[in-house]
């Protein structure tokens, strides 16, 4: 583990990021799909604050409803099918490290109305909030953390509701993590072969949803934290073990992304040895893997020809999460278990 080397990548990140900015604040090519709804919260996080200001404000001006819905100029792309409301939940969270309650405000009202008042879990279409409605956990678990910027905890304890009762579903969590729930169909374990991939983490197959128990265990993490309500804790350290026991194929994809935020968020809230090592082998990973130029691409079995707006999408991504990284692997050995 290097501070130094994690602070040189997410610098190199950064100015690759910077480099794509548009006079008028927007990134890349926007009329192509929905791909930068992280940009602000990077760039608040890594102290562009005048680049994340800018960018966050063309967002506002072109992409946000009166009513906080985020839809303009730039079509939805995959995000109109499945994960609808995770751009809004990342949005929020740039907009509240800003301090901009007016955006904040207004997305935290449509995001609530994302959730499933009964299960907690959040919809992937908002025209299919009902009891077929799906439901999933990388973007309940990140509208749960944005929920939690936004103050709104009890929303945010029933998404942890759902997380707990989709993990008490599971029928072999040793091999495979089911990851979409409905009310009418419960923990949903049948599917056409060819959509595999959607409803399940396999532990021995490379090209899999493998970010899934490392944001789980990341938004526990932080309910943890912002409640101090034990059992959430030993719900993120079940999500995370699942993800730190996946074989090592995992870390062929880039989908294994979203482990170091578990791994680093448990170190904070347990001061744990086993945690710190993981996040610090998360960003030698990130380091290794990122372009001559600072930019990330994306696993080729998913996107053999990544686009300009592909790669400012998962370098967006990357360059947060290798800032967190910095900001949990910083502290003193054993100084976080003061929580």
């Amino acid at each position: 583990m290097s501070l130094e080397i994690y602070r040189h990548c997410c610098r190199r990140g950064t100015d690759w990021l910077l480099e794509q900015l548009n006079a008028d604040g927007s990134i890349g090519p926007v009329a192509d799909d929905l791909y930068y709804y992280r940009v602000p919260w990077t760039f608040a996080l890594v102290g562009e604050i005048e680049a994340a200001s800018r960018n966050l404000e063309w967002i506002n001006r072109n992409m946000l409803t009166a009513k906080g819905a985020f839809e303009g100029l730039t079509p939805q792309g995959s995000f109109a099918d499945r994960y609808g409301c995770y751009p809004l939940s990342c949005l929020l969270t740039g907009a509240a490290l800003l301090q901009r309650f007016d955006i904040v405000r207004r997305c935290t009202a449509r995001l609530l109305t994302w959730q499933d008042a009964e299960s907690g879990g959040f919809f992937h279409r908002y025209a299919d909030r009902t009891p077929a409605g799906e439901q999933e956990i990388f973007p309940t678990a990140q509208a749960g953390m944005s929920l939690i910027a936004a103050g709104e905890i009890d929303a945010a304890r029933r998404a942890g509701a759902w997380m707990d009762r989709l993990w008490s579903l599971q029928p072999e969590v040793d091999r495979r993590l089911f990851a979409v729930y409905s009310a009418a169909r419960g923990l949903i374990t049948e599917y056409p072969e060819e959509q595999k991939f959607l409803y399940v983490t396999e532990k021995s197959e490379p090209w899999q949803h493998h970010f899934n128990g490392g944001i789980a265990a990341a938004f526990l993490s932080h309910l943890y934290l912002a409640t101090g309500e034990q059992n959430w804790l030993a719900l993120a350290r079940s999500y995370q073990d699942f993800s730190m026991t996946t074989d090592e194929c995992q870390f062929q994809s880039m989908q294994t992304c979203k482990s170091g935020w578990g791994s680093g968020l448990l170190y904070v809230a347990t001061g744990e040895e086993k945690y710190r090592a993981w996040a610090a082998r998360m960003g030698d990973w990130f380091n290794d893997h990122q372009r001559d130029d600072g930019h990330w691409e994306n696993t080729k079995f998913w996107t053999p020809k990544p686009t300009r707006s592909d790669n400012i999408h998962i370098t967006t991504e990357f360059v947060m999460h290798v800032a967190h990284l910095i900001s949990y692997l910083s502290l003193p050995a054993r100084a976080a278990a003061a929580h």
